[in-house]
């Protein structure tokens, strides 16, 4: 089997973070599926350039069956592999997410089994993007005041999930404040303070209720609001410096009573390893499409084990990122909790076939049994969507 040629889809069908699929195809027929998670922020035409370029020079001609030489591949032809960023490692982890649907689909099993098996029937979950205006059931809603942080936090709640996330730091929408900086500013720290608050006292003491920061602050802040916010129990808190120091996070996490999660913006084993090594975090959250892809977070979270570590993984893109989370979810038994974001306009979802998204209950998200990544591509969607094909 060798693959032939590749689609890369500009998904331009929704306004929330529309994801990058690739396809590879081989000259059996199977095709197999990636996600490029670069949706957002900046970055988005170098993530189509990088996955275009990999795939011409590297995956066109390839054996699809052989990952582990792909990924090496990747890592040392590429050049800018051995020292990478989001766009190198973002378009290995695609083409790596799309080899290991297609060995899973030609070999008839969930990707899961084809890395020790399932170790639980169903998988954990948490509920991101209630707060931002993403709330497509409630005509993208997005709280305005401190009340309101409680009612929607609520609302989550009856909705079954018994852990929801958010930043509680950004300004009042429609005022006009100075950018957020390393210093927390008193009136930031209030409003924050205020908005976990009211969550709290909306959802009572035995929902989870995650602190978002986005590195936004230096340690001097992070560790005074850190204390602050302990007697509201929070389960984690995210990222309170940026990760590019692991000092710093080091810092906080010594002298803040709370599990300090991170890991979105670190890439591949090498990315975490002082990170699991000095204890700087307690809950790793590697991106399966920015990381490496499936082989290298398995790594990652192999390496975790060995200091009691658990791992999180990051997700708030498409349908194709979440079945991909769901493979490594399944096998990994210090895998804690998974961030899905269930609120946004059913076309985000509908991009495939099966989506897990749709069928969470409870907290609940079932493991998906079909072979490969457990999803197929909606042509009919996928066809409104500009298109680069590469090869036959």
């Amino acid at each position: 089997m060798k693959v032939i040629a590749a689609d890369i889809y500009d998904v331009d069908l929704h306004r929330w973070k529309p994801p990058i699929i690739l396809r590879l195809i081989t000259d059996e027929g199977i095709y197999g599926l990636g996600e490029f998670p670069l949706a957002y922020g900046t970055g988005r035409q170098a993530a189509i350039a990088m996955t275009k370029e990999m795939v011409e020079h590297f995956v066109i001609g390839a054996d699809p069956m052989q990952i582990e030489a792909m990924w090496h591949t990747l890592f040392r032809r590429t050049f800018w592999g051995q020292g990478g960023g989001p766009v190198v490692y973002g378009g290995m982890s695609t083409i790596d997410e799309a080899l290991w649907d297609i060995k899973g689909k030609a070999l008839g099993r969930p990707i899961y089994d084809l890395l020790g098996g399932k170790v639980r029937d169903s998988i954990h979950v948490y509920a991101n993007g209630w707060y931002s205006g993403e709330w497509a059931p409630g005509n993208n809603r997005a709280p305005a005041t401190i009340q309101e942080f409680g009612e929607f936090a609520a609302e989550v709640v009856a909705l079954g999930y018994d852990g929801l996330k958010f930043n509680p730091f950004f300004a009042p929408r429609g005022e006009k404040r100075p950018a957020h900086e390393r210093m927390l500013e008193p009136w930031r720290a209030d409003l924050g303070y205020a908005r976990v608050k009211a969550v709290r006292d909306a959802v009572g003491p035995d929902v989870a209720i995650m602190v978002e920061c986005h590195g936004w602050f230096g340690p001097a802040s992070a560790i005074e609001m850190g204390r602050r916010l302990v007697d509201l129990d929070p389960y984690f808190y995210e990222e309170p410096v940026d990760a590019m120091n692991v000092a710093c996070m080091k810092k906080v996490a010594d002298n803040v009573p709370l599990k300090i999660a991170a890991g979105e913006r670190l890439y591949t084993r090498y990315g975490f390893r002082e990170y699991i090594e000095q204890q700087a975090i307690d809950i790793l959250q590697p991106d399966i499409g920015m990381a490496g892809g499936i082989t290298e977070v398995k790594k990652i979270a192999a390496y975790a084990e060995t200091y009691d570590l658990y791992i999180q993984p990051h997700n708030c893109h498409g349908p194709i990122a979440t079945a991909a989370a769901a493979q490594i979810d399944a096998c990994t038994t210090n895998f804690l909790v998974q961030e899905m974001v269930p609120f946004r306009e059913s076309i985000t979802y509908e991009l495939v076939n099966e989506p897990l998204d749709t069928r969470i209950k409870d907290s609940a998200m079932p493991v998906p049994e079909g072979p490969g990544l457990g999803v197929t591509l909606n042509e009919e969607l996928v066809a409104r969507c500009p298109r680069i094909h590469i090869g036959e």
